[in-house]
């Protein structure tokens, strides 16, 4: 069964900037959504959570394929969509680990 969205949150690439101020000002005082500007430049090793703890495997992977789908839209459109769902913080977390620089 599928998890309704609670929020969306565009995340768009730093070339984009003209579109990324567009977004905000379209969206803006919509509490459910947040429009960030990608400020990776570089995409930091796997595995790795704040003081050094490596994650279990299998959330690894299921983490790279999240973040590759992001990746593939941000480059093949200029931004990325992401559904943050209803249930619990963690997918929350998630999504603000994918646009950290």
């Amino acid at each position: 069964m599928a998890t309704p969205i609670r929020r969306l949150l565009f995340i768009v690439g730093s070339r984009r900037a003209e579109f990324y101020e567009s977004l905000r000002r379209t969206f803006r005082g919509d509490d459910t959504v947040q429009v960030v500007l990608d400020r990776r430049h570089a995409e930091r090793r796997a595995g790795r959570r704040a003081g050094g703890r490596t994650t279990p495997r299998e959330q690894r992977v299921a983490e790279r394929r999240e973040h590759l789908e992001i990746e593939w839209q941000i480059r093949s459109r200029g931004y990325a969509v992401v559904g943050i769902p209803t249930t619990g913080p963690s997918s929350s977390r998630r999504a603000r680990r994918a646009v950290r620089p």
